[in-house]
């Protein structure tokens, strides 16, 4: 479905981890332009909010602050300053979440009190399934409808590029998130 037809008022980008450098990673970079033309896309008329804490602790800016400033950059350098300044009036930042989880918990507030009832979410494809069931778990009660809008080559970039040694250990590091948030909710499910 076009993202044009959603009529979205928000796309939660999800955060990567940073460099060395506190720049965003390659994984970062690839989230958010792909949100930058979904929202070009929708005519810039939705917020876009960008989760990450600081995911380092040898740099003091967090993911979020870092893939802002990659975005307005990129928006700048593509489309020009108005471009940019038009970008930087729809950024919301939320800077506390460590963990997919957490993005889920810190995000809700914001949109319940932003009143948004259409919410797009944006990550990389061997991301965006847990994250998704994570986000509808925490949102389930209430009236917001989720989207999940992946990033779209990812695992093809790693591929051709011979990365084979990175797509591995994302999808080892996905496997294991996934087996931690099935075995909470079996432990959960326990205490009841």
């Amino acid at each position: 479905m076009p993202v044009e037809s959603l009529a979205l008022d928000c796309l939660i980008v999800l955060g990567a981890r940073l460099n060395q450098e506190g720049r965003p990673g390659r994984v970062a970079r690839m989230r958010v332009e792909h949100a930058l033309h979904l929202w070009q896309a929708a005519g810039g008329a939705c917020r876009l909010l960008i989760t990450g804490g600081c995911s380092r602790e040898d740099l003091a800016v967090s993911e979020a602050r870092a893939m802002a400033d990659y975005a307005l950059d990129l928006a700048e350098s593509e489309w020009g300053p108005e471009f940019r300044e038009r970008l930087g009036t729809c950024l919301v930042l939320e800077e506390a979440s460590q963990t997919t989880r957490d993005s889920a918990r810190h995000t809700l507030p914001l949109i319940l009190e932003l009143q948004f009832d259409a919410v797009g979410l944006v990550s990389d494809a061997l991301h965006l399934h847990r994250a998704h069931y994570l986000f509808r778990r925490q949102y389930r009660p209430h009236p917001v409808r989720l989207h999940p809008l992946p990033v779209p080559g990812v695992v093809r970039h790693y591929w051709q590029n011979r990365r084979y040694s990175w797509l591995i250990k994302m999808m080892l590091r996905e496997s294991g998130a996934w087996l931690k948030v099935l075995s909470s909710q079996t432990q959960f499910r326990r205490k009841k």
